[in-house]
C-alpha cells in the first residue's frame, strides 16, 4: 500500500522522522474483511425497502444562451477603446474641437452646470416647499 503525504499544507507539515514513523504505522494497517453474510444482508435490506420515496431526475437538454449580447457588446467596446485611443493621442485635435465642440466651447462659462446637479437640487428644493 502506498501513502502519499501532502507536504504542501502548512498545517500538516511533517518532519522527516514523523513521516517515516507514519509510513511504518500505515504499513502495518490491514484491510478488514466484511463479516460473513454482511453483503447478502445489505442487499436484502436494500431490496426490502420501499421505493416510493425515490425521485427520478431526468437529464434535460443543455440550454445554450444567446450570443447576441456578445455580438453587440464587442463592436461597442472596440469603438470605445478606439475613441479613447484617438482622443488621447491628440492626432485628431485639429478636426474634433471645431467640428464638435467649437461652438459650444465658446459659449460656455466656467460656472455653468454641465452635470445637471444644480437643476436637481433646485427641483428638490421647490418640491419640498
Amino acid at each position: 500500500m502506498r501513502v502519499k503525504v501532502n507536504n504542501e499544507s502548512n498545517e500538516n507539515r511533517m518532519t522527516g522522522g514523523e513521516e517515516a514513523e507514519f509510513r511504518r504505522v500505515v504499513a502495518l494497517a490491514t484491510r478488514p474483511e466484511p463479516a460473513e453474510g454482511a453483503i447478502a444482508r445489505l442487499m436484502a435490506r436494500i431490496e426490502a425497502e420501499p421505493v416510493d420515496n425515490v425521485v427520478l431526475f431526468r437529464p434535460r437538454n443543455a440550454v445554450y444562451g444567446s450570443r447576441l449580447p456578445y455580438a453587440a457588446a464587442l463592436p461597442l467596446a472596440a469603438s470605445l477603446v478606439l475613441g479613447i485611443y484617438l482622443g488621447a493621442m491628440g492626432s485628431l485635435d485639429f478636426v474634433l474641437p471645431s467640428a464638435i465642440t467649437g461652438g459650444t466651447n465658446l459659449t460656455l462659462d466656467s460656472g455653468d452646470d454641465l452635470g445637471g446637479v444644480g437643476e436637481a437640487e433646485q427641483f428638490a428644493e421647490e418640491s419640498l416647499t
